[in-house]
């Protein structure tokens, strides 16, 4: 059985924010925001305003393991008509 403390500590259970992100991934606030504009970073999980926007520990993870197979999973199709 998990104890309350390893599922805490569990990304699954996890929260991101920025400056977290950034330390990681050595890029910058703006670099950041591109990517997830052009869908090539994973969106944030909760945002509750200007000042409180977190990702979720397990799709930031997936990223940083694998930028390129995340975006390649993750790239939205285009359907021709």
């Amino acid at each position: 059985m998990h104890s309350a403390a390893s599922l805490q500590d569990h990304p699954i259970n996890q929260l991101y924010a920025l400056p977290d992100i950034l330390a990681r991934g050595k890029f910058s606030k703006s670099q950041a925001y591109n990517l997830i504009a052009r869908g090539h970073f994973p969106k944030p999980k909760l945002v509750l305003g200007p000042r409180f926007t977190r990702w979720s520990a397990l799709d930031v993870e997936a990223w940083m393991s694998d930028p390129q197979g995340w975006i390649d999973a993750h790239a939205v199709r285009e359907v021709s008509a």
